[in-house]
């Protein structure tokens, strides 16, 4: 099926909704689009933000009607799209990435999608490389996902696999290291992210309450800890991947401005 078309249901469709996601969307060429439902506030606004729209085919319909899609305390805006989830990528696609050593994160059975989401708006911003987890035991592509993410589902690599340690033995082939985030870690991140600064890396993180698995955490070249408050337990896992994202980041900019300054 092509792009923006209408055609016959599928089971593999799905609805997305608000403003950012929606626009993203749409703009993604990589997308097969089936129905936009939008109210005639958010058509304007659509338009305004990116020019007409017609070949989107848009339906106006009554922010009643949209809301009826979805469970009551959904934040639509206005904006409704069907769609297909997109094309599933591989870890053989990471080589076709322009910066090589942008960090990939590695989710080792996180299946809320509110926190998937977060993190794929944190790579996003982060300049990450990807997002790697596995096809049991993790969230599928879905309205509430995409909502989280912002739009950086678009622009961010999901990729699946069968088994996580398998991924990550290839991985080490390819030539990474692994930090495996968890409040027990024998080394602050900042000293793991120093001693990788030149290294590609993946960062990997455990579910909440179980953490990583013990096979997993084998895997790891460092176990790594944030320093917080001693007062606060631990950090959502979403919150730490946005930290250890950011840390990574300062760390590995600094470290190439260095090299350049010779």
């Amino acid at each position: 099926m092509t792009k923006h078309s209408k055609g016959k249901s599928s089971t593999k469709r799905y609805w997305m909704y608000g403003y950012h996601p929606v626009r993203a969307a749409i703009l993604n060429p990589k997308r097969t689009i089936h129905r936009l439902l939008l109210t005639q506030n958010a058509a304007h606004k659509l338009t305004r933000d990116i020019g007409p729209i017609d070949h989107y085919m848009p339906e106006i319909k009554s922010s009643k009607y949209i809301a009826e899609l979805f469970a009551a305390d959904t934040t639509h805006q206005g904006f409704a799209l069907q769609l297909a989830p997109l094309e599933e990528k591989g870890i053989d696609g990471l080589s076709q990435i322009v910066d090589p050593k942008a960090p990939l994160v590695l989710l080792d059975q996180v299946t809320d999608p509110q926190n998937v989401g977060a993190i794929l708006r944190s790579v996003d911003a982060f300049y990450g490389k990807a997002i790697i987890t596995t096809i049991r035991n993790s969230p599928s592509e879905s309205g509430v996902l995409a909502k989280a993410s912002s739009g950086a589902i678009e622009r961010v690599p999901f990729i699946k696999v069968a088994n996580l340690n398998g991924a990550m033995s290839k991985l080490k082939e390819m030539g990474y290291w692994f930090i495996g985030l968890e409040p027990e870690g024998t080394i602050e991140l900042e000293s793991a992210l120093e001693q990788t600064a030149d290294a590609q890396i993946g960062m990997v993180m455990g579910a909440e309450g179980k953490g990583l698995r013990e096979s997993v955490r084998k895997q790891c070249d460092y176990l790594a800890h944030i320093t917080i408050n001693p007062s606060t337990n631990s950090l959502n896992v979403s919150t730490a991947t946005s930290v250890s994202l950011y840390s990574a980041f300062r760390i590995r900019s600094a470290a190439k401005t260095r090299t350049e300054l010779g």
